[in-house]
C-alpha cells in the first residue's frame, strides 16, 4: 500500500507528496486544485496497482484520512491507534515503603533509641527531651493559632445558554456532510465526510445570526402588531364618536317646529357661497327630514339656484308661479301641494324641492316685498323648512321682507378679506333695524377655497363675540366648479360639513319653536 499526505497551507494552495517525496504544490487552487490532486493519486493508484492510504491535513490543521483504490473509488479510513508504551526491558516492580511501626510501650534500638540494661525508657525520654531545641513562647502561640480560611470566591455566573443549542434546526444543520475545503471538494466528488468544527462553528454562527434575524423580526412584528391595535382603537374611538355625533346630529335636524322656520342666507358680498351653501344645507335637512323642506332662490334679480340644482322636466319659475296659479290659493278649495309642485322642481333622494328665479331679469324684477309675503305665505303652508336664497342688495323690499321672515341667520364667508368686511357691514345694519337677536344667533359658515388666501383664524375672530356659531366648509372641487350640485359626489367631509352646519341651524330653530322637540 502507498502513503501520500496532502497539507492546505493558509493561503489555499494544496501540497502534495507521495510515499515520501517532496512536497509539490498542486495546479490550481482551491476545489479545482483539490481536485486536481485526487486525480493525481487515483492515477497513482491505478498505474502502482496499489491501493493509497492518504492523510490530509486542511487550512485549520484539522486531519483526516482516506483510502483511494486502483479502480479509482475513494473511502474513508478509520484514524490510526496509537502505538502502545512499551516497558522497558529488565526493569522491575519497586519494592513497597515499609514503615515501621513504634510500640511506645517497649522502647528498643530497633526504634532508634540506644537502651542498654543501665538505662531505663524514662531516662532515654528524658534525653530526647533535653536534645530539642525549645520553640519561643510568641513562635508557639502563632504557630498554634487556628489557621485562617481565605475568604471565599463568588461562584462564576452561568453563563447564558446558546440559542442554537435549543434551535430544532440545529440537529439537522450539524449532521449535514461538509461543505467547505477539501472535505467539501471530496463531497462533491461522493463521499459524505463530516464537517470541521471550524465549519461547524461558521453554520453556528451563521444559525446564530438567523435565529437574532428572526427574533428582531418577530419583535417588529410584535411592536407593528401593537402600534395597529393602537390605531384600530383610536380609529374605533373615533367611529364610535362620529356615530355618536352623527346621531345627535340627525335628532336635531329632525326637530318638530311645530310651525314653518324659515332660514334666510345673506351676505351683501356676491360670490361667497350663498347658494352654494342654501341647496346643501337643504340637502343634508331634506335627506333625514324626509321631505318637508323647500329651497328657493329669492333674489331680487336672476339668481343661479335653477341652474345649479338637479333639473326637472319643467322650467318654470316663482314669477310664473305668482302670475299663473299665486290666486288659487285664496281658498281652502285652492290650496293644493300638487298645484305648488307644478312649479317647484325635484331634488330626487335629496328629498327637497327648489323654487327657482325666473331666466329673465325683466321678470324677475316683479317679484317684490308684496310679492316675497304671498309666496312665503303659500309655501309655509306644505314645507316646514325654508331655505331661503337671497340677492345682494339688502335695500330692496324684496331682501327686507326676507331679513322679517327670517328664523334663522346664516351668513357665508368667503376666504377673502373683502366677504368678511361686507358681512360685517350687513350685520351692523341688521343691530341697527332691530335684528340684534337675530344676528347673535346667526351662524357664520367659513369656506376654504383653492384660489382665495385669506387668515380664516382672523377672519373668524371678526365675528366671534357677535354670533352663535362659526363653522367651517371645506373645499371641495366640485363645488369649486360652479356647476350642477350632485350631493353624494362631494367629499365625505363636505358632505359632514353641511350636515353639522344643518344641525346647528336646526338647534337654533328648536330653541325658538313653539312645538316640542324630538
Amino acid at each position: 500500500m502507498s502513503s501520500a499526505s496532502i497539507t492546505v497551507d493558509r493561503t489555499g494552495t494544496n501540497y502534495l507528496s507521495i510515499d515520501g517525496s517532496p512536497f509539490t504544490p498542486t495546479p490550481g487552487s482551491g476545489p479545482a486544485s483539490q481536485k486536481a490532486a485526487m486525480d493525481a493519486l487515483r492515477d497513482h493508484a491505478a498505474r502502482t496497482n496499489q491501493p493509497v492510504r492518504l492523510h490530509v491535513t486542511e487550512q485549520d490543521g484539522a486531519v483526516f484520512h482516506l483510502n483511494i483504490t486502483p479502480d479509482g473509488q475513494i473511502w474513508t479510513a478509520p484514524e490510526p491507534e496509537p502505538a502502545p508504551i512499551e516497558t522497558p526491558t529488565g526493569s522491575q516492580e519497586p519494592e513497597p515503603l515499609t514503615i515501621p511501626r513504634i510500640d511506645q510501650s517497649t522502647p528498643s534500638a530497633e526504634q532508634g533509641f540506644p537502651v542498654d540494661e543501665h538505662h531505663t525508657f524514662r531516662e532515654v525520654q528524658s534525653d530526647v527531651h533535653s536534645s530539642m531545641t525549645p520553640v519561643p513562647q510568641r513562635e508557639y502561640q502563632q504557630a498554634t493559632e487556628p489557621i485562617t480560611p481565605p475568604p471565599a470566591v463568588p461562584a462564576a455566573e452561568p453563563q447564558a445558554s446558546d440559542p442554537v443549542d435549543a434551535d430544532p434546526r440545529w440537529i439537522a444543520i450539524a449532521q449535514e456532510p461538509a461543505t467547505r475545503g477539501f472535505r467539501g471538494t471530496l463531497n462533491g466528488m461522493g463521499l459524505k465526510l463530516t464537517p470541521t468544527d471550524a465549519e461547524l462553528a461558521e453554520r453556528r454562527e451563521s444559525l446564530r445570526q438567523e435565529i437574532a434575524r428572526e427574533e428582531e423580526t418577530r419583535r417588529a412584528d410584535e411592536q407593528l402588531a401593537q402600534e395597529e391595535a393602537v390605531k384600530e382603537t383610536r380609529r374605533t374611538a373615533r367611529e364610535r364618536a362620529a356615530a355618536e355625533q352623527d346621531r345627535a346630529e340627525r335628532a336635531v335636524i329632525q326637530t318638530n317646529y311645530g310651525e314653518p322656520k324659515t332660514v334666510g342666507f345673506m351676505n351683501d358680498k356676491g360670490g361667497v357661497g350663498k347658494t352654494t351653501d342654501a341647496l346643501c344645507i337643504a340637502a343634508a335637512a331634506g335627506r333625514i327630514r324626509g321631505g318637508d323642506v323647500i329651497a328657493w332662490d329669492a333674489n331680487e334679480t336672476r339668481g343661479t339656484m335653477g341652474f345649479r340644482a338637479l333639473k326637472d322636466h319643467h322650467s318654470r319659475s316663482v314669477v310664473d308661479f305668482l302670475d299663473q296659479a299665486a290666486t288659487e290659493f285664496t281658498t281652502v278649495e285652492g290650496s293644493r301641494r300638487t298645484t305648488l309642485s307644478r312649479y317647484t322642481r325635484g331634488q330626487g333622494d335629496n328629498k327637497f324641492a327648489v323654487l327657482a328665479s325666473d331666466e329673465s331679469r325683466k321678470k324677475q324684477d316683479q317679484v317684490d316685498g308684496e310679492a316675497f309675503r304671498t309666496v312665503h305665505e303659500i309655501v309655509g303652508r306644505f314645507y316646514s323648512l325654508i331655505i331661503v336664497d337671497t340677492g345682494n342688495n339688502h335695500e330692496v323690499s324684496h331682501f327686507k321682507a326676507a331679513l322679517a321672515a327670517t328664523d334663522q341667520l346664516v351668513i357665508p364667508v368667503s376666504p377673502g378679506e373683502d366677504g368678511a368686511y361686507a358681512a360685517e357691514l350687513m350685520l351692523d345694519n341688521f343691530i341697527g333695524w332691530g335684528y340684534g337677536d337675530l344676528v347673535k344667533n346667526a351662524v357664520v359658515l367659513l369656506h376654504d377655497s383653492a384660489t382665495q388666501h385669506g387668515d380664516a383664524r382672523a377672519i373668524a375672530a371678526k365675528f366671534e363675540n357677535r354670533v352663535r356659531a362659526i363653522l367651517p366648509v371645506p373645499f371641495d372641487p366640485i363645488l369649486d366648479a360652479g356647476g350642477q350640485i350632485d350631493f353624494d359626489a362631494l367629499a365625505p367631509d363636505t358632505r359632514a360639513a353641511y350636515q353639522t352646519a344643518a344641525a346647528a341651524i336646526s338647534h337654533g330653530l328648536a330653541e325658538h319653536s313653539d312645538g316640542d322637540s324630538r
